[in-house]
């Protein structure tokens, strides 16, 4: 009888230990986890946004180089197909040079974040002022490490070397060897404008993750 009744009590004492009441800490802790979970959801969210602005702008830039590429390609087959004059194909030729480095910074800056082509770029939409009269004059902002293709007085010099470069070669060598460089320069420009879209997407998720801490 004894050891029955002490069975029995040692049973309502695990019993009792069973349904004692929480206390306060025990019941923030799911609190505490559900919300870590949804901070490390929301986080990976945003990296995953802004890898997919970095693709974006990458496989853009890639596009514009094939696109620059096959221009040449047919300018230099129109040129021996039909037997232009030199003086003819020649403004073709300093225009492929000369645009490419002209424009490289402000579509770098209006894809390496994301694209944005009219007057938005990674920081929000922009507002307009009273001096513009299309969004896609609102200037951007600088991207983090930039200018990535040098000044303007730089790019212009750049331009104006590439494109006399694709003349002379057209004019001393042959169509096919200037074909051959303006595939080989708008590629050039892509690798940088690549490298510059991961390093902007790398620089943007540490920004963030130091503002959260």
């Amino acid at each position: 009888p004894y050891a029955a009744v002490s069975n029995a009590e040692s049973g309502w004492g695990h019993l009792g230990a069973m349904v004692q009441p929480m206390s306060a800490a025990d019941g923030q802790a799911p609190a505490k986890s559900r919300s870590m979970g949804g901070g490390q959801q929301t986080a990976r969210k945003f990296r995953q946004r802004m890898l997919r602005d970095a693709v974006h702008g990458m496989v853009l830039w890639i596009c514009w180089a094939f696109i620059l590429g096959g221009l040449a390609w047919a300018t230099a087959h129109i040129t021996v197909s039909l037997a232009l004059s030199q003086h003819a194909v020649a403004p073709v030729w300093a225009a492929l040079g000369f645009c490419p480095f002209w424009y490289a910074e402000m579509l770098l800056q209006r894809t390496a974040a994301g694209i944005w082509l009219h007057g938005v770029a990674g920081e929000g939409p922009l507002e307009l002022g009273q001096n513009t009269v299309s969004p896609k004059m609102v200037p951007v902002p600088m991207l983090p490490g930039a200018p990535w293709f040098g000044s303007k007085s730089t790019r212009r010099v750049l331009g104006a070397i590439v494109a006399c470069g694709y003349v002379a070669l057209e004019w001393l060598v042959a169509p096919l060897a200037a074909a051959i460089a303006g595939t080989l320069v708008p590629f050039a420009l892509c690798f940088r404008a690549c490298h510059a879209a991961l390093w902007a997407c790398e620089y943007r998720l540490q920004e963030t993750w130091r503002k959260r801490c």
